[in-house]
């Protein structure tokens, strides 16, 4: 009989519990990503205000330090001492004295000229000799040009940082109560110069010099009105207080404005950036996680259609079957057109279905009667309490946090109960047989880590052909961590060793435990040595007792006081030649 595939049903199919959890567990992806986009969007738009932020407070800076420097140099040059002899003695100087001191100051004046790049003219006005001295004009008698124009500029009050005649900018300072006059020109284009550097670091951003009160003295815009309204949307306070880059609405644009305060000229430099200029990089991430988004759907959409076409009409399939068998329908059959897992899984049920049904007929009950007696024996071989023990170490672990433990012990546990339930022959090598005794051990010192710990020599010289029967040496092992520690011993040890001389092979387990006293030590050789034809399941007397079967009297356990003061026993095995 043919199946056809099963029909919807009112309930969850494995198909899409499949499906939820797979949206359940992409969700959070999804979110997650979208959080880390959004972040990332800040971090970086943060990051480029940043260092948009340092790139004009250091010019800013550069520009204030160069100004206090010229400024420096001003007074340096007012208290010169040829320049006070002039200021002082100058109608008392024969013509030789006051033409000598007149090339000192113009030396002066023409080194602190070549000293910065932003001085176009530096001079001085000596009321006493009546005459104006600078590196643009040289030395001139008075009344001049020059000093009408720094007059003028010296009326305004009260007296501003710095003095500006049109687009020029000057620097003006007195002496001896006005005898002695400096004053320096600033090269307008050097500053413009350097606001432009300052505007190179991000594409359509522009910088401006100024204050409220002062207005707008140099901008890299090409429209004033800009500059006018970007310091509108400052009072005087937030202007040289800001310390940290601010969005500012203008023209219905937002902008990126970053003061900083040029003390020397009780200024601020303030550069602008519109802020699409600095968003637009991370425009194209949005794009990709739209992007990512929509093809995020699209694979669960097509995960979806798969898991359905893939597992869930397979399985439906089968369960169908499994139904049909529990009416004890055997006369079945599952039709598979794809050469998958499921054709295998198909042609094993359909293989199954038919030796079931032999088996029914032929010996049933004798073959159930014998699978029960296998499971029996094999979980015979299993020790529930060391198991609940184990697992309870590991879950204490856990909530600890102690995950590296808990990973070894599982590990350590996994291996040991893999060694002792595998079917297989009754022999095995024993380098095996020797590593499980010592998994069994690392695992009752991790569980005991706080008070038991165990030693152990390498096995090296042991043949590689010598085989041994299997569980001889954990259950000896087994014994001392069962009783020789009973008493709570905080310092206890276990000393596993091997050797291999002569044909003859020999393997000590020593403790020093406290409990085994020399009537113990001398009943348990009693019974050793004593032929016992009973068969136990466990312990000292079963391992002896297999031992001298197979390899004869000469071969079995011995029991003696240890070293370290606690329990020796020696095991030894010749093996047959």
């Amino acid at each position: 009989m043919k199946l056809q595939s099963a029909g919807k049903a009112s309930r969850w199919y494995v198909y899409q519990k499949i499906v939820i959890v797979f949206i359940l567990f992409l969700l959070p992806l999804i979110s997650m990503n979208i959080w880390l986009n959004y972040k990332g969007m800040s971090i970086t738009k943060d990051a480029i205000l940043n260092s948009s932020l340092a790139g004009a407070s250091f010019y800013s800076k550069q520009l204030d330090k160069e100004m206090y420097f010229i400024r420096n140099l001003q007074l340096q040059l007012l208290n010169d001492k040829d320049l006070q002899k002039l200021s002082f003695r100058g109608s008392m100087l024969e013509n030789y004295e006051e033409v000598e001191l007149i090339d000192q100051v113009r030396d002066r004046l023409a080194t602190l000229t070549v000293s910065s790049e932003y001085v176009v003219n530096a001079g001085v006005y000596v009321e006493a000799i009546g005459k104006t001295i600078s590196t643009d004009s040289g030395v001139t008698n008075t009344p001049n040009e020059e000093l009408k124009l720094i007059s003028s500029l010296m009326a305004v009050t009260p007296k501003p940082s710095f003095y500006r005649s049109g687009s020029r900018i000057f620097f003006i300072e007195t002496e001896n109560n006005g005898a002695v006059w400096s004053y320096i020109e600033i090269s307008r284009p050097k500053l413009l110069e350097a606001l432009r550097e300052i505007a190179n670091l991000y594409p359509q951003s522009e910088v401006l010099l100024g204050d409220k009160e002062a207005g707008t003295v140099l901008t890299t815009a090409q429209e004033q009105g800009e500059s006018a309204a970007v310091l509108g949307l400052f009072d005087d306070e937030s202007l040289h207080n800001s310390n940290s880059p601010e969005m500012r609405k203008m023209h219905g644009v937002n902008y990126f404005i970053t003061p900083n305060d040029v003390s020397s000229l009780h200024l601020s430099l303030i550069m602008y950036v519109n802020q699409n200029e600095i968003t637009r990089p991370l425009s194209q991430f949005i794009t990709w996680f739209y992007t990512l988004f929509i093809i995020a759907i699209i694979v669960m959409i097509l995960y979806s259609f798969s898991v359905n076409l893939m597992i869930h009409r397979p399985l439906s399939k089968l369960v169908k079957a499994f139904h049909m068998i529990e009416t004890d329908n055997l006369n079945i059959m599952i039709e598979s057109k794809t050469k998958d897992e499921f054709h295998y899984v198909f042609n094993s049920f359909n293989n199954m279905a038919r030796k079931l049904k032999n088996s029914i007929e032929d010996n049933y009950e004798q073959k159930i009667a014998l699978q029960r007696s296998q499971l029996k024996q094999l979980q015979s071989q299993i020790n529930p309490h060391f198991l609940y023990n184990s697992f309870f170490n590991i879950y204490m672990m856990c909530k600890v946090g102690d995950s590296d433990s808990a990973a070894e012990l599982s590990q350590r546990l996994g291996s040991y109960y893999q060694y002792i339930t595998r079917s297989g022959a009754d022999e095995v090598p024993f380098d095996k047989e020797y590593r499980h005794a010592l998994d069994y051990c690392d695992i009752q010192c991790i569980r005991f880590s706080n008070r038991v710990h165990f030693e152990y020599e390498e096995q090296t010289d042991v043949p590689a052909t010598i085989t041994v029967p299997r569980l001889i040496i954990q259950p000896i092992v087994e014994n001392v961590f069962e009783h020789a520690f009973e008493d709570g011993m905080m310092e206890g040890k276990v000393y596993i060793r091997t050797e291999y001389r002569e044909g003859k092979l020999c393997v000590t387990v020593e403790d020093n435990g406290n409990l085994a006293t020399d009537a113990m030590i001398e009943q348990l050789n009693t019974k050793l040595a004593r032929d016992s034809k009973s068969i136990e399941n466990t312990g000292l007397i079963n391992v002896n007792n297999r031992l001298k079967l197979k390899y004869g009297p000469e071969s079995g356990l011995t029991a003696s006081r240890s070293m370290h003061g606690g329990l020796k026993i020696n095991l030894t095995i010749i093996p047959e030649t």
